[in-house]
């Protein structure tokens, strides 16, 4: 169990990383309507509610979680990746497709490891 209790400071920073990756996603959404870009506005601003929503599941079920598994480190990696994407995509809105694919990746890992938690 103390192995289970030292991951959770790491847990929190990875479920604080996710929040803050749905609050870039609302404001990338917001600069693509904008843009005149407003279905993949909306598309991003649905992956930010959806992901808020996953969010606060993990957090909930924190103490549950497991940080040595396939799906959280899928999770963790695909949190990087889209976070990398949003990074190009707020200097050039090109890449915004990168951004929406990545973020619909994470959502479905993040999914997964939520759906255990009912």
């Amino acid at each position: 169990m103390s192995d289970q209790n030292e991951s959770i400071p790491q847990i929190e920073r990875q479920v604080s990383k996710l929040e803050s990756t749905a609050t870039n996603l609302e404001t990338l959404a917001a600069l693509a309507t904008r843009s005149s870009r407003t279905q993949e506005g909306r598309t991003l601003s649905d992956h930010a509610v959806d992901l808020r929503v996953k969010q606060f599941t993990l957090y909930r079920n924190k103490d549950k979680l497991q940080t040595d598994t396939k799906e959280w480190k899928a999770f963790t990696s695909a949190l990087e990746l889209v976070n990398h994407f949003i990074d190009e995509a707020v200097t050039d809105l090109k890449t915004i497709k990168e951004v929406q694919d990545s973020a619909a990746r994470l959502l479905s890992v993040v999914t997964k490891i939520a759906a255990a938690f009912g």
